[in-house]
């Protein structure tokens, strides 16, 4: 035989070292929950940011509701009732990964004037004014928390940290 071609142990070798950085590239490929929760949060704020706006260009409420599995967007019908956005750009009702919770955290009193944690809301409502009520939403994934907070001031802020919105 002259040594044309590989051995069976080459060959072997080559799939071995393949196989170890398919490997390697996979792990790197999946995404840290960290990072996931992160985004969402941040999404969250951008899209509640964008519901004020909307409500401030055409005049009239829009709304925000939990679902079961994420959450959705309501605008103000013919009929003067907030229904369910069903086909928006921006506003599209919005499936969380399995792994993440959104629940409120607390809602700010306007007449006592401070954070009541017994409180607890399940909408917001965007006036065309440009008001809402101050909100705290809270996502988690296991331990890992982000708040998306909504202050007196109109704007919608995403945190790792758990600070009460400012009134």
């Amino acid at each position: 035989m002259n040594g044309r071609g590989f051995t069976l142990i080459e060959v072997v070798v080559v799939l071995m070292i393949i196989t170890i950085i398919l490997r390697m590239v996979g792990v790197n490929l999946t995404r840290n929950p960290a990072d996931t929760l992160r985004d969402e949060a941040e999404r969250l704020a951008l899209v509640l940011q964008n519901a004020q706006q909307q409500a401030i260009l055409e005049g009239r409420p829009y709304g925000f509701t939990f679902t079961e599995t994420g959450y959705l967007f309501l605008r103000l019908n013919d009929s003067n009732r907030l229904v369910p956005i069903e086909v928006d750009e921006l506003l599209t009702p919005r499936k969380l990964p399995p792994t993440i919770t959104l629940a409120p955290t607390e809602r700010f009193d306007k007449n006592t004037k401070s954070a009541d944690t017994t409180k607890r809301f399940d909408s917001i409502v965007f006036d065309p004014s440009g008001e809402f009520p101050v909100f705290n939403l809270t996502l988690s994934v296991g331990d890992l928390y982000w708040y998306v907070r909504g202050q007196s001031d109109g704007q919608v802020l995403s945190s790792s940290l758990a600070e009460p919105a400012k009134s």
